[in-house]
């Protein structure tokens, strides 16, 4: 199941950089990835059962196991459920506490500070998964013809750059797939994989 969501990662930043207005937002990236995900999962696979009942072992806003330091619990934007399914919790609310495959975290136009907060997730003791993705994804044109509000100005210091991702993740159990499209062209477009051993390759888009 990790290379199925290795191959559905590629091909949504691949995607990505060849029609970057498909969603309008990154909750609709959001949307189209779950959507794409698992229609890829084998149908024999993509149900489970828990205490009776049937589950999807695909999640949206599935919750974490526990508050990761923070003042309460948040929520994985994709979760995997590790199968055959079982918690880290008993009782009757075993359900909110199913052990994770794995999660996938998005950013759309966000900053570093937004990457690092969903590494330091994803990297937690108490994450209860076995492997973390991130999906880092920039759109920006021209602010004075810019093709959407939610585009972002190539100038921007927000801007995160791939030459500062594997610092970041070095040595911790996560994979970021990084794409940009600018449609002014000072930044190189394209999609690229940067893995916990420092390695950055590229993905072809073309």
């Amino acid at each position: 199941m990790l290379e199925l969501i290795r191959q559905t990662n590629r091909r949504f930043c691949q995607d990505f950089v060849r029609n970057p207005y498909l969603c309008y937002t990154e909750h609709g990236q959001h949307a189209l990835y779950f959507a794409t995900l698992f229609a890829a999962i084998p149908d024999a696979a993509k149900y489970g059962s828990w205490q009776a009942q049937r589950v999807c072992v695909l999640q949206k806003e599935y919750p974490t196991a526990t508050d990761l330091g923070k003042s309460k619990r948040q929520h994985w934007d994709i979760a995997l459920l590790k199968t055959p399914l079982s918690s880290h919790a008993a009782g009757p609310r075993a359900y909110d506490r199913l052990r994770l495959q794995a999660a996938i975290e998005f950013g759309m136009n966000e900053s570093e500070s937004h990457i690092e907060d969903d590494i330091n997730r994803l990297a937690h003791p108490h994450a209860n998964m076995d492997y973390g993705f991130i999906i880092h994804l920039h759109r920006l044109s021209d602010h004075k013809s810019s093709f959407s509000g939610r585009d972002w100005s190539h100038k921007s210091h927000r801007l995160v750059h791939k030459e500062a991702i594997p610092r970041l993740i070095e040595g911790k159990p996560i994979e970021v797939y990084f794409a940009i499209v600018d449609l002014t062209r000072p930044n190189e477009n394209g999609a690229w994989l940067i893995t916990p051993d420092g390695s950055t390759t590229s993905i072809p888009c073309v």
